[in-house]
């Protein structure tokens, strides 16, 4: 989410709510915070108005994340929640879950003062991701097994769109008519135009020339 601006296109201060299951590493988290003169603080009964979510635990694990996955869904808003998690220890192996739950970063505790911790917020704030270097090569491993295991021997991409589905989308960027690609693809007019549709509709978009702008933007296409 980026940092929203005032009236005259000022930047009004990302507003954070902090959250831990131990109410001392909390209150350390919302007193460095608290200092800086980037970020608003917000009590509970304002979290749903939160710009990033600040989980700070000893150790993360899937129960961790649970937690994320509630507090996001109860918040019932369009725009998605950006988590910051602040932790002592962090397996590798969820980061794959992590980000799918929200997550945008991942901060040792070591590097959490209040400059850590309002830099990591401001990128949080800003849609930037911090990640500690293994946890990058972690999510680049887990990505690249994802897609050779699970979604390319079912015909599927990361983006969301089918091999076939981005075959008729990269046609019809390049102004070809639905037969036009019904003749290059090999198949019918009607299976092209329900590849197009099932993407359209699976996927919330507007139209063909929308679909070929998401098939851009998510990299299906170059």
């Amino acid at each position: 989410m980026n940092i929203v601006s005032g009236p005259k296109g000022e930047a009004v201060q990302p507003r954070v709510f902090v959250h831990s299951s131990d109410p001392i590493k909390r209150a350390g988290i919302i007193a460095l915070l608290g200092a800086s003169r980037e970020v608003t603080l917000l009590e509970d009964a304002d979290r749903a108005d939160a710009d990033v979510l600040v989980l700070a635990e000893s150790v993360v694990t899937e129960a961790q994340l649970n937690v994320i996955r509630k507090m996001r869904a109860e918040f019932e808003r369009e725009a998605p929640l950006p988590c910051l998690l602040v932790t002592d220890q962090f397996d590798e192996n969820d980061i794959l879950s992590a980000v799918q739950s929200g997550v945008v970063g991942v901060l040792p505790s070591v590097y959490a003062t209040q400059k850590g911790l309002t830099t990591a917020v401001m990128m949080a704030a800003n849609g930037s991701a911090l990640l500690p270097r293994p946890l990058q090569t972690a999510l680049l491993r887990q990505l690249h097994d994802l897609r050779r295991e699970v979604l390319e021997p079912n015909g599927l991409t990361l983006s969301g769109l089918g091999l076939r589905e981005i075959d008729a989308l990269r046609l019809v960027s390049e102004g070809f008519r639905t037969d036009e690609i019904a003749s290059k693809m090999v198949c019918s007019e009607g299976t092209v135009k329900n590849l197009l549709y099932g993407a359209i509709k699976r996927l919330g978009l507007a139209n063909r020339t929308h679909a070929v702008a998401y098939a851009i933007r998510s990299g299906a296409l170059a």
